[in-house]
C-alpha cells in the first residue's frame, strides 16, 4: 500500500518551489508532504473522520514505508502526547526544524 496514495502539484507549493504535494492516502487523511531521501516530511494532514484512528494508521503505515518521519508544525495541543505515544521525538528547542544543527 502506498500510505499516500494519489498525490498531486499543489499550486502554491510549486510557485514556491517547496517540493511539498497535496495527498489523499487510503487512510482517510488528506495532506501536504514531500519525500525527500527515503523520509517523509508532513507539513499538514485533515483526517476525515476523527477520532476513527485514521490517523494512528496513517503514521504506522508511513513508519512502514519510510526511514524518517517529521511532522513541521502541530497546532492541536493533544497531538504532542499522542505523537510521543507513536514513538516520535518532540525537538529540544522548537525554534529551530528538526533537521536545524
Amino acid at each position: 500500500m502506498n500510505v499516500l496514495g494519489e498525490t498531486h502539484v499543489d499550486i502554491i507549493s510549486q510557485l514556491l518551489n517547496t517540493g511539498y504535494e497535496r495527498f489523499s492516502s487510503p487512510t482517510g487523511i488528506n495532506g501536504l508532504a514531500q519525500i525527500i531521501d527515503g523520509g517523509l516530511d508532513i507539513l499538514a494532514v485533515d483526517a476525515g473522520h476523527p477520532g476513527t484512528g485514521q490517523f494512528r494508521e496513517f503514521i504506522h503505515q508511513c513508519k512502514i514505508e519510510f526511514d524518517q518521519v517529521v511532522i513541521w508544525e502541530v497546532w492541536n495541543e493533544m497531538l504532542p502526547e499522542v505523537l510521543q505515544r507513536y514513538g516520535f521525538v518532540m525537538p529540544l528547542n522548537p525554534l529551530k526544524g528538526p533537521r536545524s544543527s
